[in-house]
């Protein structure tokens, strides 16, 4: 109990900072090199997929720094619980239960994005000796967005000499809206052997494709936020006795566009009793829509420590697509952090790092 109240206070801080931070910024769909960080946003079907009781995650990404004055941040923090159920013979099912936060914004816009979610999740064993699980998860929640329209600019405010100084005639909507937002996902997961697990799923976000416009519902201005689909797929085995290998693919497709993410991280354990580990990693985003092939977007390079089950990584995205060809550097940096509770032995369910 001493063990999760200190890591319940370490959540509560997390929230404050993400309560706390200014409401200024422009909303873009979740989007993290370490996708495999933020396990509950990526697919709900995660929600307490691990071997544990309870897990606190948090990741904040800086994106275009080099490009923009002040540029795009986003934090999420996560924290979810394992459950047992209890009167199913052998089988060792579990309930997973999750509440995430999350906040997107770019400064030069004045634009924010927050949403607040809460995931429940079945894990289904599949056989006696536990090794393999279906699990099928829903996750809802409301999604918040503001603007400040005192510090935008209009073409007709130009003095055609030096500035912005004239009136605008636009018509602003409202500056507030709010909106429910629903997602679900499956995941299998095998345990083929100890210390290695294989796992795929895929989640639909955005079912329900809200309008995210800030005019009136009943007036012709509607901007729909398209369903999002992903797939995703990992492993990790031993390929010596204290270095493991954890290669994975991540499929994202929006409306027009989509984005695949694929890489691998290596984890190299210096202390079996502490559970000290340095990670590594090297990944490749590849992105394309309807009206162009896929192209190379960006490389990631990753490093990360592990200490006694809490996991601190970093990473840094190295823009390489035409827009940095032309000098727009588009470069992300990105801080996790995450724990599991609670941990009963070496069988996971769910890759950390």
């Amino acid at each position: 109990m001493q063990q999760i109240s200190r890591f319940l206070g370490v959540f509560i801080a997390l929230v404050g900072i993400w309560i706390m931070m200014p409401q200024q910024v422009k909303a873009q769909d979740r989007h993290f090199s370490q996708f495999y960080a933020s396990p509950m946003t990526m697919n709900p079907a995660l929600t307490g997929a691990y071997d544990g009781k309870f897990r606190i995650a948090g990741i904040y990404r800086d994106q275009w720094r080099p490009a923009l004055e002040r540029p795009f941040t986003t934090i999420s923090t996560a924290l979810d619980f394992r459950f047992k159920v209890p009167n199913v013979s052998q089988y060792a099912d579990a309930i997973g239960v999750g509440l995430i936060f999350y906040k997107d914004e770019v400064r030069n816009f004045d634009y924010t994005s927050n949403e607040i979610n809460l995931s429940f999740a079945y894990h289904k064993a599949l056989n006696f000796k536990n090794t393999q699980f279906i699990s099928a998860a829903f996750q809802g929640g409301i999604s918040q967005r503001n603007i400040n329209f005192n510090n935008q600019t209009f073409q007709d405010q130009f003095n055609q000499k030096d500035g912005y100084t004239f009136p605008t005639a636009e018509t602003f909507p409202g500056n507030n809206i709010a909106f429910g937002d629903l997602s679900a996902g499956i995941n299998y997961s095998w345990n083929y052997k100890k210390n290695s697990l294989l796992q795929v799923g895929g989640a639909i976000h955005h079912i329900l494709e809200p309008n995210i416009a800030f005019f009136d519902e009943v007036s012709s201005q509607k901007s729909t936020l398209y369903r999002r689909y992903q797939v995703q797929g990992a492993m990790i085995f031993p390929i010596t006795r204290k270095a493991y290998l954890s290669p994975r693919v991540h499929f994202i497709s929006q409306g027009p566009h989509y984005e695949v993410n694929a890489g691998s991280n290596i984890r190299l354990l210096a202390n079996d009793y502490t559970r000290v580990a340095i990670h590594t990693g090297v990944w490749a985003s590849m992105v394309g829509d309807v009206e162009r092939a896929v192209a190379l977007e960006s490389a990631t390079i990753f490093f990360g420590l592990e200490y006694n089950g809490i996991l601190l990584g970093m990473s840094y995205d190295a823009g390489i697509s035409e827009i940095n060809s032309l000098g727009y550097k588009r470069g992300a940096f990105e801080i996790s952090m995450g724990y599991v509770g609670e941990y009963e032995d070496d069988v996971v369910q769910c890759p950390t790092f």
